[in-house]
């Protein structure tokens, strides 16, 4: 696949995989914009007018049950964009895509996606592509969230945003990671404090810090095995 320079604005992955003739295409359409956590960019069941591709921010994509509870079923990072439902023929959002950790994306009209989408393109295949990627992480985080404990959840969760962001260090609260897991903050607080005790994280006020990458992989569940391993297999055919 071709690649281009990237422009110290584009640091999207997925839109910098792209050939230059079609980003080019794309490029007069695309707005750069601010996200800020808990910004909601698609709620439930509006219809999509803009997908985003993320730049150095994390999309959490959220279900509502029956008991008012709101409970993560995919993370969107920079490899990724959010709206993947649009393509699929579903104009309306089926989950809620807030904002958890807030820095920039890029923004595309849906109808302009639509344009470049229908050429079938290389634009065509990363999209679908990623929407795999997706699939099978909404499905594995409903086993997740199902059968295993906050602890390993927890660590779970901040591997997953440490392999988003690639960085040590990241601004997440417990309020946010108790959005993500569908749990109360209560246990939230106590498990990051016995990970924190244990010397595998470091955290204060708002900000987490992994110490012990390995030991936290230890902890997790095989749920953040299993999803990195096919956003691996994304990277390789289609980014790297």
């Amino acid at each position: 696949m071709c690649s281009f320079a990237v422009s110290g604005a584009l640091e999207n992955r997925l839109l910098a995989t792209l050939p230059s003739e079609s980003y080019q295409r794309l490029s007069t359409h695309l707005e750069l914009v601010t996200l800020v956590p808990q910004q909601i960019l698609h709620p439930i069941g509006e219809a999509i007018s803009h997908i985003y591709f993320p730049i150095r921010s994390i999309i959490s994509l959220t279900t509502l049950l029956s008991n008012g509870s709101i409970l993560e079923v995919g993370l969107v990072g920079e490899d990724g964009f959010v709206g993947a439902s649009a393509i699929l023929g579903r104009r309306e959002s089926p989950q809620c895509a807030i904002v958890q950790i807030g820095d920039r994306a890029l923004r595309l009209p849906i109808e302009q996606l639509f344009i470049e989408f229908k050429r079938g393109s290389e634009f065509q295949s990363l999209l679908l592509g990623y929407v795999q990627v997706l699939l099978l992480q909404v499905s594995q985080t409903a086993a997740c969230h199902r059968f295993h404990a906050i602890r390993q959840r927890l660590a779970r969760q901040l591997l997953l945003i440490q392999d988003t962001l690639q960085v040590d260090e990241f601004a997440v609260t417990h309020e946010g990671l108790a959005q993500m897991l569908g749990t109360r903050r209560s246990g939230i607080s106590v498990a990051a404090y016995e990970l924190s005790r244990e010397g595998v994280i470091w955290y204060s006020r708002g900000k987490v810090r992994i110490l012990q990458r390995q030991e936290l992989e230890q902890i997790a569940c095989e749920c953040h095995a299993v999803i990195r391993a096919e956003l691996e297999k994304f990277h390789h055919h289609f980014l790297d």
